[in-house]
């Protein structure tokens, strides 16, 4: 099948050679002066590992919807924070100068505080009130997502020096 260029920035993105990581996908002008940046935050590589599960897609995007919006470095200038259909990540949508390493400085910083889940009670707005599926999540799934995409993301040495060590240890 022949392959188009498209509106869609990441249909525009070779999936057969992505890899786990942090991408800056595109950037979005608004009324020719706002800049909307559209971040891949790709926790498994394409093709190459069987998709996230629906409970650890749902855990992970209310946990960084909520602590990303808190950080004090990036949470003003987030827009969306949502997973992608494919389930091997999530796009940040973000304005004003955010950077990748203010991205990944905020996630150690989120990682650092909210991981490992201990239980659901963990995972802010998991209620029926706040959520439209509050039975779907996954604690331990989640916790191994999240270590997997850091060490994605930092060396042992790096990790280390942020205080996430812990991602290469894992002994929850």
């Amino acid at each position: 099948m022949e392959s188009k260029n498209s509106v869609v920035s990441s249909f525009d993105v070779d999936h057969l050679t992505l890899r786990e990581g942090l991408y800056l996908r595109s950037v979005y002008t608004i009324n020719d002066s706002l800049a909307v940046h559209s971040w891949d935050m790709r926790f498994r590589a394409p093709m190459d590992h069987s998709p996230m599960g629906s409970g650890e897609v749902h855990t992970i995007e209310h946990l960084m919807a909520y602590y990303l919006r808190l950080d004090e470095k990036i949470g003003a200038s987030i827009v969306s924070f949502c997973p992608m259909g494919c389930k091997t990540g999530f796009y940040l949508s973000t304005m004003n100068d955010v950077t990748a390493e203010d991205i990944r400085a905020a996630l150690a910083r989120v990682y650092k505080q909210v991981f490992p889940l201990k239980s659901k009670d963990d995972i802010v707005g998991l209620n029926e009130v706040q959520c439209g599926n509050p039975g779907l999540f996954a604690v331990a799934a989640t916790n191994d997502a999240m270590a997997a995409y850091m060490r994605a993301l930092y060396t042992r040495e790096q990790a280390d020096e942020a205080g996430i060590g812990s991602i290469y240890n894992c002994a929850w």
